[in-house]
């Protein structure tokens, strides 16, 4: 029998930690809230990839004073190239002596300090996005913990499973089978709630046999409802992508994509001088996009499509901050006659 990846690999008493915990309780109420305004309009379907598109323009839309100050500071740093380009000058015979560059070093951190302009302001973002991976992680493989009406889904057709498994042997074994795919230790009562996690992660392998031996058109139904509410595009958005050739790779594809365009975009206008950095600059532009795709084929596909969705937000983002700097222009470094009227 071939065992859904997400079925064989997941321990279905797990919880988030006290870490994760927090996160996704936020971000699965936010998500909750989303999807009950979808819901209670009459989207059903595709409604759990429409909450996590919601969920995303708003959280990009509470980073926008971040994001702002980021692309501040990078087109400050373009506007400062000329005088970083005259350090570089005056200490490149001497790059060999420790001391010749510790003075360049503070010389240059003195040019950003006078500019309040920060090197790694462009690394904040992201890592303001890794608490909302893990936490949208969780929330992802859990969604009947977080989204009401999920949990209502999964809990009918856990009782119908429970209720047939007390008349038919064939339903019971396989309840007991998928409560070791889970990892529920023997002896442990199999009740609404815990097979609630544990049709979580069933694939459609298992939900077939559940369908075969139940033979029940309310369990079939409800099994539709589940689908129409997870599925988005035809992908179901809580199954991990995985490297199985199939449609749910367009996930980690336009998640490398859109990372690569968001660098792209963000980095054009902003060329170091200096050419080992120009060239790291090159390398992450390569690696970055390349990283998220390999990241999203391990997680699942809602995940994804946060990702996508957030670097098609910034990309728009961008595209207007690159416009409304290009017009400060040189105003948006501090003029030196103003620094001494300050001192």
């Amino acid at each position: 029998m071939l065992l859904n990846l997400l079925a064989v690999s997941r321990k279905v008493m797990d919880d988030p930690g006290i870490i994760v915990g927090p996160i996704a309780w936020i971000l699965g109420h936010v998500i909750d809230f989303f999807f009950n305004i979808i819901y209670s309009i009459g989207i059903h379907a595709n409604s759990l990839g429409i909450s996590i598109i919601l969920l995303t323009i708003f959280t990009r839309c509470l980073m926008i004073p971040l994001s702002y100050k980021q692309q501040k500071s990078m087109f400050k740093m373009q506007a400062l190239s000329p005088e970083l380009k005259k350090i570089q000058e005056k200490y490149k015979g001497g790059m060999s002596d420790p001391e010749i560059q510790r003075k360049m070093q503070m010389e240059t951190q003195r040019l950003y300090s006078e500019n309040n302009v920060s090197p790694f302001s462009g690394c904040l973002p992201m890592l303001i996005q890794l608490p909302i991976f893990l936490g949208l992680y969780h929330v992802m493989q859990n969604p009947f913990k977080y989204i009401d009406v999920i949990n209502q889904v999964y809990t009918h057709l856990s009782e119908i499973v429970l209720t047939s498994a007390q008349t038919n042997q064939s339903v019971l074994e396989l309840v007991r089978h998928f409560g070791e795919l889970g990892h529920i230790p023997d002896g442990t009562s199999i009740d609404v709630n815990l097979f609630n996690r544990i049709i979580n992660i069933l694939g459609p392998a298992e939900v077939s046999q559940l369908k075969a031996a139940i033979n029940s058109v309310d369990f079939n139904t409800a099994c539709a409802t589940k689908d129409s509410i997870e599925f988005f595009l035809g992908l179901n958005l809580t199954e991990t992508v995985g490297w199985t050739l199939s449609p749910k790779l367009i996930i980690p594809i336009l998640s490398g994509f859109t990372t690569f365009l968001s660098s792209w975009l963000m980095t054009k206008k902003n060329v170091p001088t200096d050419p080992a950095m120009k060239s790291q600059q090159k390398i992450m532009n390569i690696t970055m996009p390349l990283m998220m795709a390999w990241i999203t084929v391990s997680l699942p596909g809602g995940i994804g499509v946060y990702w996508i969705v957030s670097n098609l937000f910034q990309l728009c983002q961008q595209f207007f901050l690159n416009k409304h700097f290009e017009k400060m222009g040189q105003e948006i470094i501090v003029p030196k006659e103003k620094k001494h009227k300050k001192a």
